[in-house]
């Protein structure tokens, strides 16, 4: 009979052995609790209506009745809420990231200083939600609804809002920066000092909306509706609004530098103080506008329609007239 002897090395790999099936066991048997604490923390929301603080990231609540409900600081990450009811629920410093909640229901929650960051809401509907101070960074709410809600100092950096309704929307201070916003409905909503540089406005509806002192530099406002929306002191240095209508806009100290104004319609709008440096307002309709003291300092005004315009106070330096004239009377 031959005696079996271990050796140094044979103890050590069967101790590494044991170490590792030992903490394969301790994660299973850590994954397990998690599960099964998640398990019951779905079953006391559902029964409950409320659980606040819990960790329920990745549990499917695909078309679940979740109305007036509490989820405060609740870690929702990848939660499946496709075609959920949430209305009225209170989501308010929740962590939702990466979660879909696409046709999601969720008018009238409360949504303040949650993150949504990568959060799939298309089709959803937020009308008259809380968002203040929330973080939707690089989210995506294509065709979402989010008439009447509340956006102030929001952070929306990156986020897709493709043909979003948000009419009536206050969006005062929110950073939309590179936001993608082409045919967003955007009605009569409080922009004042949001920052927009970048962001694509491409054919959106913009109009009676409140822009003093927006930055929108080098944003895209191609054939957006901007009539009689107030955009004194708004910053559009390098912005495109060729073919823009800005008719009877407050266009009032405008700060302006290489702007493509090209085919812009700007009849009765308010340019008074405006600097427009450089801008190119070739083709424009200027009817009845006003630009008492504003700078056209090498502006560009060849064939633009000046029809009842006064431009004895504005001011005239390497100038292209609608002739082609360049006039420097007030170098």
């Amino acid at each position: 009979m031959v005696a079996w002897t271990l050796d140094k090395r044979d103890i050590r790999a069967f101790t590494i052995l044991a170490i590792f099936i030992t903490l394969l066991a301790g994660v299973g048997i850590t994954l397990l609790s998690r599960q099964a604490a998640k398990a019951q923390h779905v079953g006391r929301l559902l029964n409950t209506r409320s659980c606040n603080r819990c960790d329920l990231d990745g549990v499917t609540l695909r078309r679940a009745d979740l109305v007036d409900t509490s989820m405060r600081n609740t870690s929702l990450r990848d939660v499946d809420f496709v075609d959920a009811d949430l209305s009225g629920i209170n989501l308010a410093e929740a962590v939702l990231s990466g979660a879909n909640l696409v046709r999601a229901n969720l008018s009238g929650a409360d949504l303040s200083g949650a993150v949504l960051s990568g959060a799939v809401l298309d089709r959803a509907i937020l009308t008259q939600a809380d968002l203040r101070g929330a973080y939707i960074g690089d989210a995506s709410l294509e065709e979402a609804i989010l008439d009447n809600a509340a956006l102030g100092d929001a952070i929306l950096t990156r986020t897709t809002l493709r043909r979003a309704s948000l009419g009536n929307v206050n969006l005062q201070h929110a950073d939309l920066d590179g936001t993608d916003l082409r045919g967003a409905k955007l009605r009569e909503s409080r922009m004042v000092r949001a920052s927009l540089g970048d962001a694509d406005l491409e054919d959106a509806d913009l109009s009676r909306t409140d822009l003093r002192r927006a930055d929108l530099r080098r944003a895209n406002l191609r054939s957006a509706n901007l009539r009689q929306a107030n955009l004194r002191d708004a910053n559009l240095s390098s912005a495109d609004l060729a073919a823009a209508d800005l008719s009877n806009a407050n266009l009032s100290r405008i700060f302006t530098r290489d702007t493509d104004l090209s085919e812009a319609i700007l009849r009765s709008s308010n340019l008074r103080d405006a600097v427009l440096f450089k801008a190119n307002l070739s083709g424009a309709d200027l009817r009845g506008a006003v630009l008492q003291d504003a700078n056209l300092r090498r502006a560009t005004l060849k064939d633009a329609n000046l029809e009842g315009v006064d431009l004895r106070g504005a001011r005239l330096c390497d100038t292209q007239m609608p002739s082609g004239v360049v006039s420097n009377r007030d170098c």
